[in-house]
């Protein structure tokens, strides 16, 4: 009896502590898109689903390739105005849009760039919100002269909040002008857990050992 009541006790410390190493991100809504003045709006098909579509109208376009799982997010996108473009009216937005939440509090990692090619009135950036409150964010004014600007973010994800991540590129009235943003978004590990729980696990499992023992002997 002994040994069943020391087993049991063991697989549940240890289903704790494998719990609190693994939380899930909470999908709430999904807006991603790309699209054209001319040529049109595309979603993914689903929600939630992964898309990577390309379309160029007139001179201007915009391309997504964004993917989400239960622990992360990643992707990338850009726009472009050819020559032309103003005299087409023609302008193109790739953004990104995802609301979450997370079953248990868990520490998070966000890293990626932002590159803008030439000028225009476009609009480049990125924005990490919580309870509509933006915690980070970077924008097209941020950036160096040259070459991607990278960035990086890190904090913690608590449950009962609401997140928003946006990365978002689009041109217009310009032409020969281009933006492209990158991101990966993980949740890295879970919050430490505490001292005592380790203590009490370890004392299961030696008293678990000296049960198989004495049960041996």
């Amino acid at each position: 009896m002994m040994k069943k009541l020391s087993t049991y006790a063991v697989l549940f410390s240890l289903s704790i502590l494998t719990n609190a190493a693994n939380a899930d991100l909470i999908y709430l809504d999904d807006n991603r898109y790309i699209n054209h003045s001319i040529g049109g709006t595309y979603t993914p098909n689903t929600p939630y689903a992964d898309f990577d579509t390309n379309w160029w109208a007139y001179e201007a376009g915009a391309r997504q390739n964004s993917v989400i799982s239960n622990t992360a997010m990643s992707g990338s996108g850009s726009t472009y105005a050819g020559f032309d473009a103003m005299d087409y009216g023609a302008d193109g937005t790739s953004r990104f849009d995802v609301s979450f939440g997370v079953d248990q509090l868990t520490n998070f990692s966000l890293s990626g760039s932002l590159d803008s090619v030439g000028y225009s009135d476009g609009n480049l950036y990125v924005s990490l919100l919580e309870n509509g409150t933006e915690i980070f964010g970077l924008d097209m004014w941020d950036l160096a002269a040259n070459g991607p600007d990278p960035f990086s973010f890190s904090g913690q994800f608590a449950t009962g909040s609401t997140y928003q991540l946006i990365l978002q590129s689009n041109t217009y009235n310009s032409d020969y002008y281009d933006e492209t943003w990158a991101f990966n978004l993980t949740t890295v590990s879970a919050v430490p857990v505490p001292a005592a729980v380790w203590l009490f696990t370890s004392g299961l499992l030696s008293l678990f050992m000296l049960t198989r023992r004495k049960s041996r002997g």
